[in-house]
């Protein structure tokens, strides 16, 4: 049997943070958060997650720059931006830096979900959809 995947939680929200960990959880997932672009990346270098759910908007370094230096420290975490607004060219710029997917809040929780059971390798794991 696979280990589950680990997932980060990157929002400067402590309440989505802990929602989305608890829900992940529950679906066979470890679940951490981070409420700062530093933390997260600190945690990443520590300990590399296989996903980074990470917020655009965040105080003092935002997400598509927490992004940009996830590349660096955690090369083969799979990252799925997150925001409440309308900010194309930072979700453009995200996508480009290597971000997979952009879901908007108040979150789709089946569909992300669905996207996180997806793996690129062709592996299921626990929380993962066959």
């Amino acid at each position: 049997m696979s280990r589950p995947d680990r997932v980060l939680i990157v929002d400067d929200n402590l309440s989505i943070c802990q929602t989305m960990a608890m829900i992940l959880r529950k679906k066979g997932f470890e679940a951490e958060y981070a409420t700062d672009g530093p933390r997260a990346l600190e945690m990443a270098k520590a300990s590399p997650p296989d996903i980074v759910l990470l917020d655009i908007k965040l105080p003092g370094m935002d997400g598509v720059e927490v992004n940009r230096r996830l590349r660096a420290a955690a090369p083969k975490s799979r990252v799925v931006m997150i925001t409440a607004y309308a900010v194309d060219d930072k979700i453009r710029q995200a996508i480009d830096d290597g971000a997979e997917r952009v879901f908007y809040k108040p979150l789709d929780i089946d569909g992300l979900l669905g996207h996180l059971g997806k793996c690129p390798d062709g592996k299921h794991g626990a929380g993962r959809s066959a």
